[in-house]
């Protein structure tokens, strides 16, 4: 895979794994269809800092 590849395949995951609310980027892909958000975000259930990506560690996924 390719530099490029690679980095056309992180965006892509990015857009299903980052909430567009709170712009958290989680380990798992979220319900955007049918929430439109994370489940914090939704209706308040917090969510485990280790489920979500922190930014200053954040590297490509592949």
């Amino acid at each position: 895979m390719t530099l490029a590849q690679e980095r056309a395949l992180d965006r892509a995951m990015e857009a299903r794994t980052r909430c567009p609310k709170c712009r958290r980027r989680y380990h798992h892909c979220l319900p955007l269809r049918t929430l439109g958000s994370c489940l914090e975000c939704h209706d308040g259930t917090p969510a485990d800092p280790a489920n979500y990506v922190h930014e200053s560690c954040h590297d490509l996924v592949a």
